[in-house]
């Protein structure tokens, strides 16, 4: 019964709010694709301004609301060709809106598909307006993918040292949070007189697995140097216990491989 009700809750919340989103927005159309996967497609139009440079323009997209919004905000892909796939765009070609923990902090301050749309979206597509039109970006842009996720925490936590970054991202990846530890960062104070509530603010944004998620994104990024300077204290344990899985099938492997090499060796008859 609480499962039913907890469904319906989130079927009326979906359609009170894309009724509002649609009176801004007419082109849109709310769709259940199927049980609980509510979708919406069809056509933004919009005008947007930025240092007083307007533009008008309109795309066809498609939002996908998660499983459990609004704790989370929709994905979103732009369905009109327009957009080419190198520009700002995960590998399924959803839009990248900016470094997820931001994206979610944002929709977090205001959990409504309107307020959504009319920021997070918008500022997306009129950037890339604007960049067609005059082969720049309007407010700069952060670098796509690892290296971009990156260059958010870094500035974030006003550090240059990719090594204090991914050790702060254990810390929330690992749900390991300790106010009264030393800060990862070096600064001999207590973690809640440090970096502790940038942190207890970003655990607000995200689950555990959307920082180790980060965290991943960040080392596939590095370079050779960068990872050799690494140690264990910036490696979630979540990733620590998948290389040691790894380790352990190639002990096996390999030890398969001999065996089998040794059935086929020719032995000595005398």
């Amino acid at each position: 019964m609480g499962k039913v009700k907890a469904i319906k809750g989130k079927r009326d919340l979906i359609k009170q709010q894309y009724d509002e989103l649609c009176k801004q927005f007419p082109g849109l159309r709310l769709y259940e694709d199927f049980p609980g996967q509510w979708v919406i497609r069809g056509l933004i139009a919009f005008s947007a301004s930025y240092n007083n440079v307007e533009i008008e323009d309109e795309y066809s997209i498609h939002i996908i609301l998660p499983e459990d919004y609004p704790a989370l905000p929709p994905d979103v892909q732009e369905t009109g060709g327009r957009i080419p796939a190198d520009f700002h765009q995960y590998e399924d070609r959803t839009l990248c809106l900016g470094a997820p923990a931001e994206v979610t902090r944002r929709f977090r301050e205001d959990p409504r598909l309107l307020t959504f749309i009319k920021t997070l979206v918008i500022e997306y597509l009129y950037g890339y307006s604007y960049y067609d039109k005059y082969g720049q970006m309007p407010f700069g842009e952060l670098s796509h993918g690892g290296p971009g996720i990156r260059e958010y925490y870094l500035e974030l936590f006003n550090t240059n040292d990719v090594r204090i970054i991914l050790a702060l991202l254990k810390i929330m990846a690992d749900g390991s949070y300790r106010g009264h530890h030393y800060c990862l960062c070096g600064s001999v104070k207590i973690l809640r007189k440090c970096h502790g509530l940038i942190i207890l603010g970003l655990l607000k944004t995200q689950r555990n697995d959307q920082f180790y998620n980060d965290a991943m994104y960040i080392l596939n990024s590095l370079l050779t140097g960068e990872l050799e300077a690494l140690n264990g204290d910036c490696i979630p344990k979540q990733f620590k216990r998948h290389l040691e899985a790894l380790r352990r099938e190639d002990i096996k492997q390999i030890k398969k491989y001999v065996t089998n090499q040794w059935e086929y060796v020719p032995q000595n008859i005398n």
